[in-house]
């Protein structure tokens, strides 16, 4: 999702973008002083989303929102100004939403929550699903492991977040071997080889990285349901029904998460 936020206010521009990033943390949000500048850059970034103010020298929002719907024709205008005189103007251009300053996060959400123009976002084709059994999807079809090891490996992995995990936590962990002796090390590498010719196979090695000393995933390169409640997303609340990873035992440390 590509949000843009245009005020010639800097204190007001940082009220609208701490708003907007406070309710849409994974969003791509742009903020620019200038109108000028801001229509400079959608022309060759088209956002979903504007949020615009009304009285601009040089442009005003209501003369930046026409162009911007020249650019895209779907694009949700949601104007927040200080002067509400100007909203039947605003409406008279199909605009989205109209805000009075001071705007709050509520008043972000409200108005992204009910978009005239809902923002489609594209499903990525590795998703993982994690309540319940940990599953690996790709393109729809579930990923079969040759080595149980390797698939319990990524599930770890995704419990971790994107955080980087050593050779020695995972030998730990999943080895069961505090000591990390040779022979642990030895075949927690044959597992990663595993996970890595696993993933190739089906063009997803992008979602890990498998530096040798330090393992992690690439949340941005995957979908998956528990970063998705975790994020506030709403139907990812209708799928936990109070399991998680079920297979393995290490993940009962985790569940308490999905429960604050």
């Amino acid at each position: 999702m590509k949000i843009l936020a245009v005020d010639d206010e800097k204190d007001a521009l940082e009220v609208i973008m701490g708003a907007i990033n406070a309710v849409q943390p994974d969003a791509e949000v742009k903020g620019f002083n200038s109108p000028t500048e801001a229509l400079a850059f959608a022309e060759t970034n088209p956002p979903d989303i504007a949020f615009l103010d009304v009285r601009m020298p040089g442009m005003s929002g209501l003369e930046l929102a026409k162009q911007l719907k020249a650019i895209n024709v779907k694009i949700n205008v949601i104007f927040a100004t200080g002067f509400s005189e100007f909203a039947s103007d605003a409406f008279s251009l199909h605009a989205s939403g109209y805000l009075t300053k001071p705007i709050s996060s509520r008043d972000g959400k409200r108005e992204l929550e009910n978009l005239r123009n809902p923002v489609e976002t594209p499903k990525n084709r590795v998703y993982i699903h994690t309540f319940g059994n940990f599953e690996l999807f790709v393109d729809g079809n579930t990923i079969h492991f040759s080595r149980k090891p390797a698939k319990e490996l990524l599930a770890y992995l995704v419990d971790r977040k994107g955080a980087a995990v050593t050779r020695r936590e995972l030998c730990s962990v999943l080895l069961q071997d505090e000591a990390f002796t040779r022979k642990s090390q030895d075949y927690l590498t044959k597992i990663v080889k595993e996970l890595q010719k696993s993933l190739e196979e089906v063009n997803a090695a992008d979602i890990v990285n498998l530096d040798r000393s330090e393992y992690s995933v690439i949340p941005a390169n995957f979908g998956c349901d528990a970063y998705d409640y975790l994020n506030g997303v709403p139907d990812a609340f209708n799928n936990f029904y109070g399991e998680y990873m079920s297979q393995y035992a290490w993940a009962e440390k985790s569940i308490q998460q999905f429960y604050r």
